[in-house]
């Protein structure tokens, strides 16, 4: 079994692809990195040129690559990230420390540092109205629930059911990890620009409200709620992982 793992769920991504793969192997020397690709374009040469294990999937949106994906790796800790530039590489190595203790770690932008131009307007509002909207229903304290840096060790990337194919993916991890009350942490982290052209549309953003609501609705009717996270604070060096960080929720 591997020790440590990434996941690029990856599309045409072949003008970061190079930088995302090299900056990952800078942080983390010993990771195997796997991607999820349906791509038309060189992203899957460029990454096996540099070591990754490419698994080509159908073009049939982000979930479906992942699932997949997930179904063929078989990893202790994995980390799934976006290939396109716009997360910290540097934020790696706490993320797997922090698996050593929580049994799942997301991120947040939101009480992050977003660069100035990463996150037009509309998409951040969508963010944080999804997030609250999410909060309200499933009575947790997650604050970026479309975040798509996300650690899980093997037990739980194993369990989780993906029924979803696009951009439902992030909050169908969400409503999962709170079906089954993972031990889960939330990790602050810096937002880039990206590489490339970015992949969803509006529309987009009234099928994951669907789609969330769809997806908690049974788990309100068993009365599932009340999934808490323990929050850190964003580490600017992103060092040893350090229990003082947490903030109260």
């Amino acid at each position: 079994m591997i020790d440590k793992a990434i996941l690029l769920p990856t599309y045409n991504e072949e003008q970061g692809i190079s930088y995302v793969i090299e900056s990952i192997y800078k942080h983390v020397p010993d990771v195997t990195i796997f991607l999820a690709d349906s791509s038309q374009d060189k992203t899957p040469e460029i990454a096996k040129n540099m070591g990754a294990i490419v698994f080509r999937t159908e073009k049939k949106g982000k979930a479906y690559s992942v699932k997949d994906a997930l179904n063929k790796i078989d990893a202790k800790k994995l980390i799934m990230m976006d290939a396109d530039g716009t997360y910290p590489s540097e934020a790696l190595p706490k993320i797997f420390d922090m698996l050593e203790e929580y049994e799942v770690v997301l991120t947040s932008r939101i009480r992050g540092k977003i660069e100035d131009g990463a996150m037009p307007l509309i998409n951040k509002f969508t963010n944080l109205f999804t997030s609250f909207y999410t909060r309200l229903l499933l009575d947790t304290n997650v604050t970026d629930v479309m975040s798509g840096m996300i650690g899980m060790r093997k037990d739980v990337y194993k369990t989780i059911d993906i029924k979803s194919n696009r951009f439902e993916l992030e909050v169908e991890i969400i409503v999962e990890l709170a079906k089954n009350k993972f031990k889960t942490a939330e990790l602050a982290i810096k937002f880039g620009k990206r590489f490339g052209v970015p992949k969803i549309e509006w529309i987009d953003g009234f099928r994951i409200l669907y789609y969330l609501t769809k997806k908690s609705l049974p788990l309100l009717s068993k009365g599932i709620r009340g999934w808490r996270v323990d929050r850190y604070d964003l580490d600017k060096s992103y060092s040893n992982y350090d229990k003082t960080n947490r903030l109260p929720d």
